[in-house]
């Protein structure tokens, strides 16, 4: 039987030291999880205004802009089954809302509500944490609303943020 070979006493491999991120740099702010919903919301609104002739708000941070006489705001879902949210001082001022619902198919339905159904048939949330908003999903808009109209796939995904 022949004699086991000898293993050197010391590596020729190089370890590099690495620092660990600490705990907190692991998890995002709620500003940071909050920013690119919205931003893709945004975008994703501004599409829906080119496509049926809302003239937008020059103020990028809303998603508001007049349709015919009526004043609208475009809230969109980020997926095929949340609800949409609108502040109540947002609902003060507008006549409509259009909400935008994403599909199975990656498309989505536009439809339109009146702020006074809105007021009616949402569910409102309220606390010292959170503003006053009301959430109304599809299954509600649906009956009451009017389809406004489709977005392709290619046009949803225009809006993607990386």
């Amino acid at each position: 039987m022949a004699a086991p070979k000898s293993r050197p006493k010391t590596s020729s491999r190089i370890f590099k030291s690495v620092t660990a991120p600490s705990r907190q740099s692991l998890y995002k702010s709620d500003d940071e999880k909050n920013q690119a919903p919205s931003q893709w919301g945004r975008r994703l609104a501004r599409i829906v205004g080119d496509k049926f002739g809302v003239k937008m708000s020059s103020n990028f941070a809303r998603n508001e802009g007049t349709f015919g006489k009526k004043d609208i705001v475009i809230k969109c879902a980020k997926s095929t089954s949340p609800p949409i949210f609108v502040l109540t001082d947002t609902l003060d001022r507008v006549d409509e809302v259009w909400g935008v619902f994403l599909t199975a198919e990656d498309e989505a339905e536009v439809w339109s509500i009146t702020s006074r159904q809105v007021r009616e048939f949402a569910y409102f949330t309220t606390g010292p944490n959170v503003q006053s908003r009301a959430e109304i999903n599809y299954r509600k808009v649906k009956p009451l609303g009017k389809l406004v109209g489709l977005l392709t796939a290619d046009e949803v995904a225009a809006c993607r943020i990386p």
